[in-house]
């Protein structure tokens, strides 16, 4: 049977489903920002690049590439892998050492991606007679990934979800332990809190209280991922997964109506629904997945696309086609532009920094028992 009533632990030192979901994740939220975002949002973009609202027309071709699920299930699938890799790190390293390999995975390569945006917006501010007005300390607690915190706006409109991912960081260095139980009671108390929380929310107006719920409803997403964790594991049967995964979900459904984005529900929690279903799909084929160049190669550079593509690309379409070129041309052009920036940053930064981090991790770690590693 794939989903097996008493599941085996760690039967592959690899899922390479997960990895090749990464990078497929990747790709589709680039695809909805080039060719959703750029058109239907160009008030925000002009904001963002430091340009004019061109009011670009789309031909009708363009939609055959923009669907509306491509965004939010990408963010989705994002959210669920990082809920069910992050305890296999925790497993194999001491806390300090899964810190120190957060930190090293998530902000160098952040950075310089965030670098090479504030280039280009630097350069469309220059093309488009405008002035560069970020000052420092925007650029400085973007770079953080503090800017929520401090009232500040996102530079790329992305980074949202990087902010999220540390937050469910910490929440998971402080209960490492729950993540390796069997009883519910963790889960089912943390969800009885979010919700609770999350229902006096309108009694607390200062909008970082209102972003800190906003977050809470996609680290409870996250928990999902987690929850195949455990059943990889051998913690917990498949009637337990299924049963603690209805549970989450109906925690996650509640604390979105009634929390800050109600106004989006349920038109985009369809798209997580629809998410969960396809990583419990393809994590049920998990034995199936072999390894495949292309998908490979996008799960490879999935981080630093996520991070890069966004500001460099909305910033090379306008530039492109106030020059002349067709949208076709434009985005023919952008797209394998950012892929390339994207392996550039993997090779040169992303790939350095994740193996100083697991080296820096495993020194701290010396004492821990390693369980199989999974690439993360």
């Amino acid at each position: 049977m794939i989903f097996q009533s008493k599941p085996q632990p760690f039967p592959m030192t690899k899922f390479i489903f997960a990895n090749q979901l990464r990078g497929i994740a990747a790709l589709l939220v680039v695809m909805s920002h080039y060719f959703g975002v750029f058109f239907a949002n160009q008030d925000l973009l002009a904001t963002l690049t430091f340009s004019p609202n061109v009011h670009a027309k789309p031909a009708p071709w363009v939609h055959m590439f923009e669907l509306p699920y491509q965004g939010p299930s990408g963010v989705a699938l994002f959210f669920l892998i990082s809920g069910f890799v992050i305890p296999f790190s925790l497993k194999k390293t001491s806390l300090p050492g899964f810190l120190v390999n957060r930190v090293l995975r998530i902000f160098p390569t952040y950075a310089c991606c965030l670098g090479l945006g504030t280039l280009m917006i630097y350069l469309s501010a220059h093309y488009w007679g405008q002035t560069f007005e970020y000052p420092f300390r925007v650029v400085l607690a973007n770079a953080l990934l503090v800017f929520n915190q401090l009232d500040m706006p996102s530079m790329d409109c992305v980074n949202w979800t990087l902010s999220i991912e540390i937050k469910f960081y910490l929440l998971a260095a402080l209960g490492a332990g729950a993540f390796f139980r069997r009883s519910p009671a963790w889960l089912l108390g943390f969800l009885a809190a979010a919700m609770l929380a999350t229902w006096g929310w309108t009694q607390i107006p200062s909008r970082p209280f209102i972003l800190f719920f906003m977050e809470l409803n996609y680290i409870i997403f996250m928990l999902i991922g987690s929850l195949f964790y455990q059943h990889a594991a051998g913690m917990i049967s498949t009637r337990s997964l299924l049963a603690r995964i209805a549970v989450t979900l109906a925690a996650f459904s509640y604390t979105w109506s009634i929390g800050p984005q109600q106004s989006q529900f349920p038109a985009v929690t369809w798209f997580y629904y629809s998410a969960v279903l396809v990583f419990g799909a393809c994590y049920a084929l998990r034995h199936r997945f072999k390894p495949q160049r292309t998908l490979d190669f996008l799960a490879s550079i999935s981080y630093p696309l996520y991070c890069v593509h966004a500001l460099f690309g909305y910033s090379a379409l306008k530039m492109l086609m106030d020059i002349g070129l067709p949208f076709g041309i434009a985005v023919a052009l952008t797209l394998p532009a950012a892929l390339t920036l994207a392996y550039a940053v993997h090779l040169s930064i992303e790939s350095s920094t994740n193996a100083l981090g697991r080296k820096w991790g495993e020194r701290l770690s010396r004492n821990k028992v390693m369980a199989a590693p999974l690439a993360v």
